[in-house]
């Protein structure tokens, strides 16, 4: 006679999988919300959305950071900013905390912070001082604020979140994808008058975020196929460039030449296909519909007589930075208070170059902190790349082109809180280095344990 045994690991012995029992709950919660509170159907596909969407970015952290690079350049349009009655990025910075935090319970591989990430101690601490003597103190707390938190995320976050090569390549891909719709999304204003912005109405924004989504696909997919394949890199390619060039923004634009150019060092079987898209994107040009108004600010890079013609109104603000500077070398003037120096608090906000910045307002030792860390960047950096029996030469060679466009950009524009992807892109080389690190290592214990003993 046979007998049916039911297993009594299973859900309340009725013979149901785990995700059958978690399937059955969520039916449940949606028919008391549908018929006892009166929600709407698409309201409960909303929240089970939602709340998906934050499982996945508690679980991966690393798509959380992905997004919280970006999130500044699209909160600004209402519709996005809807979504939650809080403002963006302090949501997903608390979901990407709360995602390392649950990393960390799960012990979860990070990678090794480097010595030198320590001098962002002292340089903090000079901050913190200035605040003793910076003209309007209000100013300096808020920028000292948003350093500590809301850029020091993006400094300290990839070494608990990136602490795996897959979890590196899960953000790579998050990033693109959130990077390439930005891009699409420019696309819709071609053939107007005005150059090319994100949702947040910011079209340097744009040109940073287009230049790192054109060396992702170069560098990481590109030189994987053969050429027949590699014409749909391409057509991906050209939405990004497109985006390049209507958003008029020359740093990135002259960042990413100069990247493109010296990788043909590591793909000399690449000359002739970015020969060939040169002149295609030439002769296409014309029938894109770019504003007239990027092509002519774009211009200006070969067309100015003079660098103070080709800097124009960032020149005086490099000018007032450097006589605040030479009024104030050893402290400097304070946190925010290049501003208050500056004839015209409500016009130079900024010298537009994180270096100057520093030293304007903290003192000439704190930009030597900060050249200290850039410095020991490139170094590693370019360590790196002379290694190419690496077996993470690729994030090698990508995380050293997102590091040149970010030193470029540090120099050109902004301030040191409001382009955090210099930032991530100065820990990505470093988190690299913990890869191969660990790599060695586990050659080496390998090749320890493959070793006859000695008689």
């Amino acid at each position: 006679m046979n007998v049916t045994h039911i297993s009594g690991d299973s859900a309340g012995g009725l013979g149901l999988s785990g995700s059958s029992v978690v399937l059955l709950g969520c039916s449940i919660a949606a028919g008391i919300a549908l018929f006892a509170f009166g929600a709407k159907p698409l309201e409960i596909l909303c929240a089970a959305a939602g709340a998906a969407s934050l499982g996945v970015l508690l679980l991966y952290p690393e798509l959380a950071l992905a997004l919280y690079v970006v999130v500044g350049d699209v909160k600004g349009d209402g519709r996005i900013a809807s979504l939650l009655p809080y403002d963006l990025t302090l949501v997903l910075g608390v979901v990407l905390l709360a995602g390392l935090a649950l990393n960390f319970l799960r012990r979860k591989c990070t990678a090794p912070m480097p010595p030198v990430y320590f001098l962002f101690v002292p340089l903090a601490a000079m901050m913190t001082a200035s605040l003793a003597y910076t003209p309007v103190f209000e100013a300096g707390l808020e920028k000292l604020g948003r350093f500590l938190t809301v850029t020091g995320i993006v400094i300290v976050a990839p070494f608990f979140a990136l602490g795996t090569p897959q979890a590196m390549k899960r953000f790579l891909t998050g990033f693109a994808i959130a990077a390439f719709a930005i891009c699409a999304w420019s696309l819709a204003d071609l053939g107007g008058s005005e150059r090319l912005v994100t949702p947040s109405n910011n079209t340097i924004g744009l040109g940073h975020i287009a230049c790192a989504m054109i060396l992702l696909l170069w560098f990481a997919v590109v030189p994987r196929y053969s050429f027949p394949w590699r014409i749909f890199a391409y057509l991906l390619l050209a939405v990004p460039a497109i985006a390049l060039i209507g958003s008029g923004s020359r740093g990135s634009a002259v960042a990413c030449v100069i990247v493109i150019l010296v990788s043909l060092c590591f793909h000399r079987k690449l000359l002739l296909d970015l020969a060939g898209l040169a002149l295609l994107g030439l002769l296409a040009l014309p029938f894109l519909n770019i504003p007239s108004s990027s092509v002519d600010y774009l211009g200006t890079l070969v067309g100015s007589r003079s660098a103070a013609a080709l800097l124009s109104f960032r020149g005086d603000l490099l000018d007032t930075g450097w006589r605040v500077l030479q009024q104030h070398p050893l402290i400097g003037v304070g946190i925010q208070g290049f501003r208050y120096a500056s004839p015209n608090p409500a016009l130079y906000n900024w010298p537009h170059n994180i270096f100057l910045e520093i030293a304007c307002e903290l003192g000439l030792p704190a930009a030597l902190i900060a050249l200290a860390i850039f410095g020991t960047a490139i170094w590693e950096a370019v360590r790196q790349v002379r290694d190419r029996l690496s077996p993470y030469f690729l994030l090698s060679q990508l995380a050293t082109a997102l590091l040149l466009i970010g030193i470029v950009n540090a120099t050109n524009t902004g301030d040191i809180n409001s382009d955090r992807s210099t930032w991530l892109f100065l820990s990505l080389v470093f988190v690299v280095r913990g890869y191969r690190v660990e790599s060695a290592e586990r050659i080496a214990i390998a090749v320890e344990a493959d070793r006859p003993a000695l008689a």
